[in-house]
């Protein structure tokens, strides 16, 4: 069966098997058929995976509501481009498609952080629990103030759920300023013993830059989501010089500085979030950590 589009690989998105008998998964006719371009994550957590295959390698992770640009479908997989220019692949079932008008417009009215572990979703009118059933520390919503100590979540095509007010702060960019590594560091230590996880995101695993990345999200400070991109981010400070707060950099590893001598990090190693020191004579010294060193990074005005 012939396609006018069979030369841009859309199509290989849209037709499953091709060849004499196939059929069309109609779930990306939505992103496909309109070009809609946009698009926002409907499930709780979604996997964004290296290459369009299920046993492909995680390379980072979407939470509820995260709006992403849309491109190339293939075998029930979309490529997404987030804000920060990251790039992946997203099953394509737990995306929603929007308009590029409410795409801007929904990502600029991003205004609250979940600031607890995970916290639970209602119904607007029931008050019951509704999906996605809970949303998981360090998702951004757009909220407006309900009543009884509920805020209303809205997303586009005019759905809503709430979500209690206790559970939320929020996005306060110019108040930048006032964090302090202290803040940094006792926010990470909220984490202790979350388990290590490849690409992870989440109280239920973070690898070291995801870990790094959340914690500052959480006070306004946006900062690449990879190591290596990371170490480019803020002022290079000597390492006698190294405060609470700063961003410590190891081989193909990051964490937070607790003074000179301690770093609270997720750690593939150490079993997850942990505290270790690079002071030898120390009981929680890591030897592999003191040795790779590479340098520490300031990216508070303040610490």
């Amino acid at each position: 069966m012939a396609s006018p589009h069979i030369n841009d690989g859309r199509w290989w998105g849209i037709v499953k098997n091709p060849g004499p008998f196939f059929f069309i998964d109609w779930g990306l006719w939505p992103f496909y058929f309109f070009s809609v371009g946009y698009g926002y994550v409907s499930s709780n957590l979604v996997d964004l995976l290296t290459k369009p295959e299920f046993l492909a390698e995680r390379a980072s992770q979407l939470l509820f509501g995260q709006p992403v640009k849309t491109g190339r479908a293939l075998r029930g997989y979309l490529k997404v481009t987030l804000p920060d220019g990251y790039l992946g692949w997203a099953d394509a079932r737990f995306l929603s498609p929007m308009t590029a008008q409410e795409f801007a417009r929904y990502a600029a009215n991003l205004n609250s952080f979940v600031k607890a572990s995970t916290a639970a979703v209602y119904n607007a009118r029931s008050r019951r629990p509704t999906a996605p059933f809970f949303v998981y520390y360090g998702t951004r919503l757009f909220t407006k103030r309900a009543k009884e100590g509920y805020a209303r979540v809205i997303l586009p095509g005019a759905r809503s759920f709430l979500i209690k007010r206790g559970n939320i702060v929020p996005i306060k960019r110019e108040s930048v300023r006032t964090v302090t590594g202290k803040m940094l560091v006792a926010e990470a230590t909220r984490f202790l013993g979350v388990p290590y996880l490849w690409g992870g995101v989440t109280t239920a695993g973070f690898d070291c830059s995801g870990l790094v990345q959340t914690v500052l999200a959480r006070y306004g400070i946006n900062i690449p989501r990879d190591t290596k991109d990371q170490i480019r981010v803020g002022e290079k400070v000597e390492r006698e010089c190294i405060k609470t707060g700063d961003l410590l950099f190891f081989k193909r590893h990051v964490g937070f500085a607790i003074g000179k001598g301690r770093i609270i990090h997720s750690s593939a190693g150490g079993g997850g979030v942990r505290i270790n020191s690079l002071t030898p004579d120390k009981p929680d010294y890591r030897e592999d950590l003191d040795r790779d060193f590479n340098q520490a990074r300031r990216v508070l005005c303040c610490s």
